[in-house]
């Protein structure tokens, strides 16, 4: 089957092609230029993945109701099952954290409406309504908004300067053969096991995070608990580490080590350094938290087999955080997130909600 096109004809078909967004009218203009241009109708049908009768319909609309019949789809597509009304009700129940499953999905569905969906189609309508599968976000439901909200006016009016030096203080505690259990891609049926331990094993850290020049500094200790002591030994090495610096601001939690008596006498003898204590139940606004959890994240991925191999693991980490930067650059800002317990929906009577 050949194809006779006037070249006034080929121009305007070859410009609308060229401005064509969706692929079917392209397939259906590609394949007129084509037959024009001396291929088969087989050669075409298989350049476009098509069958041949599919290439002779085209062909036929073109010759018999013109290029802008050709143009037109006439494909709606399936029947949408549910009412806005319903889809409204969907979304609200999405909202409130109902559905665990899309199992839960179908079941509800059916109940609440007596629409049947197949579990593939329940994915597609939760796609199309913008929902995604994803972890719940904990927070802390004693924290007081009005609290958190004076620290962060009071934060953005401290000073800083070329003598100025601010750390966000915090410990982190990984227990060997506790925090090794992660996500990961597998084939199906495939179980893939990594060991865990007893817990005994555990790596205390007490670090410093500057957010203005993404500084790190830290005592890690395998055998000593972290205490006022070792408190003072980080000040110390703060200290060390810039003594040039006039005045140091520490951002931290109300952990009881930081109230010790030796920590009060050192601070006496130093009055450059100066405690800012976060709010109750805030780790949302210790800068330094999102650091840890990207330390799990990037030294929990794989099974280490000894203790050893953990603390290995937590240095690469730590150690060599400029290698890191494409990483931190976007997690570790001056973004903070206040949560409001009020704002977040109550639960309801037969709804399996994660309160």
């Amino acid at each position: 089957m050949s194809l006779a096109l006037t070249a006034e004809l080929r121009t305007e078909i070859s410009n609308t092609r060229q401005c064509a967004r969706d692929a079917k009218i392209f397939q259906r203009l590609s394949a007129l230029l084509w037959l024009n241009d001396g291929m088969t109708q087989d050669q075409v049908a298989d350049h476009l993945g098509v069958t041949s009768r599919q290439v002779r319909k085209w062909v036929r609309l073109f010759r018999e109701q013109g290029l802008e019949a050709l143009c037109t789809l006439n494909y709606l597509g399936g029947q949408q099952k549910l009412t806005d009304e319903q889809v409204g009700q969907l979304k609200d129940q999405i909202q409130a954290g109902a559905f665990h499953t899309t199992k839960q999905v179908r079941h509800w569905l059916q109940e609440t409406f007596g629409v049947g969906y197949t579990r593939g189609g329940v994915t597609d309508l939760l796609h199309r309504l913008g929902a995604s599968h994803h972890k719940v976000t904990g927070f802390f439901w004693k924290a007081d908004l009005v609290e958190q909200q004076e620290f962060l006016d009071r934060y953005a009016c401290d000073p800083v300067g070329p003598t100025i030096r601010r750390y966000f203080v915090d410990a982190c505690h990984p227990v060997w053969g506790v925090e090794l259990l992660f996500c990961c891609w597998l084939l199906v049926g495939q179980r893939f096991h990594v060991g865990v331990g007893s817990g005994r094993h555990r790596l205390n850290i007490l670090g410093a995070y500057c957010p203005e020049d993404h500084e790190y500094l830290d005592l890690r200790l395998t055998r000593d608990n972290i205490n006022g002591e070792q408190f003072v030994n980080l000040l110390r090495l703060l200290r060390a580490s810039h003594p040039e610096t006039t005045r140091f601001l520490l951002y931290l939690d109300n952990a009881r080590y930081y109230n010790k008596a030796v920590v009060k006498e050192w601070l006496a003898r130093h009055p450059e350094f100066e405690l800012k204590h976060l709010p109750a139940y805030s780790p949302n606004l210790n800068l330094i938290e999102r650091l840890w959890k990207y330390l799990r994240k990037r030294a929990f991925s794989c099974w280490q087999q000894t203790f050893e191999a953990m603390q290995a693991a937590v240095s690469e980490t730590l150690d060599h955080l400029e290698d890191c930067h494409a990483d931190l650059d976007t997690l570790m800002t001056e973004d903070f997130h206040l949560i409001d317990p009020a704002q977040f929906p109550e639960c309801q009577p037969g709804m399996r909600l994660a309160c």
